[in-house]
C-alpha cells in the first residue's frame, strides 16, 4: 500500500495542473452546494416572514379555526342570498301527502309581502304545488307593512295555533315532509278564514 501511495503521489507531482484543475473543481462545486443552500434557505425565512405577515402572527392552528370561522359565515351569507324555491322533490312530497276527501273543498291563500325580493318566485312556486292538489282553492295577493313577520320568512296562518285542525296538520305535515322550514301563526283578524300561508322577507341569522 506505501508503494502504490508513493507512486500516485509522484505521478500528481508530474501533473500539477491536473491536481490543481481538481481541487479547483471541488472547490468551485462545494461553493455551489453552499450558494445555493443559502438561496433556498432565504427564501424560506421570506415565505415564513410573509405568512407571519398576513396571519398577523397567528398560529397555524389560530388560522385554521379563523378559516374556518371565515367559511361558515360565507355558507350563512350564501344560503341568505340564495332565493327560496320548491323544487321537483319537495312537491312530489306535498301532492303525495296533502290528501283532500273526495267532494270537499279548502280554500287556501298564498300572501306574500310586497317589496320582499324572492318572495314572488316562491310564491308562484308554492301555487303551482297546491292548485296541481284537487280540492284545493287556491288564491295569491300582496300585503304591505307586516306587523308580525315570520323570522323563518314562511308563515302557516290557522285559526288556533295551540290547536290545529286535521287539515290544518296535514298541511303543516306535508311541508315539514318537504323540509320547508315555517312558523305557525294564529290568525290576526276574524275575517281571516282558512288557511293561509304567509311569505315575507327571511329574518337575518
Amino acid at each position: 500500500m506505501l508503494r502504490y501511495w508513493l507512486q500516485e503521489l509522484r505521478a500528481l507531482r508530474r501533473a500539477p495542473l491536473t491536481l490543481g484543475a481538481a481541487v479547483l473543481t471541488l472547490a468551485l462545486i462545494g461553493f455551489g452546494l453552499v450558494w445555493q443552500f443559502r438561496q433556498e434557505t432565504t427564501a424560506l425565512r421570506q415565505q415564513i416572514a410573509e405568512y407571519r405577515d398576513k396571519l398577523h402572527g397567528a398560529s397555524p392552528d389560530e388560522a385554521k379555526t379563523a378559516l374556518d370561522v371565515l367559511t361558515d359565515e360565507v355558507a350563512a351569507l350564501q344560503a341568505q342570498l340564495k332565493p327560496r324555491r320548491v323544487d321537483a322533490h319537495q312537491r312530489q312530497i306535498i301532492t303525495e301527502r296533502l290528501k283532500i276527501p273526495t267532494g270537499t273543498q279548502y280554500a287556501l291563500a298564498i300572501v306574500h309581502e310586497g317589496g320582499c325580493w324572492d318572495c314572488p318566485q316562491f310564491a308562484a312556486d308554492l301555487d303551482g304545488t297546491f292548485r296541481s292538489i284537487p280540492g284545493l282553492l287556491v288564491s295569491n295577493r300582496v300585503t304591505m307593512g307586516l306587523t308580525q313577520r315570520p323570522p323563518r320568512g314562511l308563515a302557516v296562518v290557522v285559526s288556533d295555533p295551540l290547536h290545529p285542525s286535521a287539515q290544518e296538520t296535514t298541511l303543516l305535515q306535508a311541508l315539514q315532509g318537504a323540509g320547508i322550514e315555517f312558523d305557525l301563526q294564529g290568525a290576526r283578524s276574524p275575517l281571516d278564514k282558512g288557511l293561509q300561508l304567509l311569505l315575507a322577507a327571511k329574518a337575518p341569522q
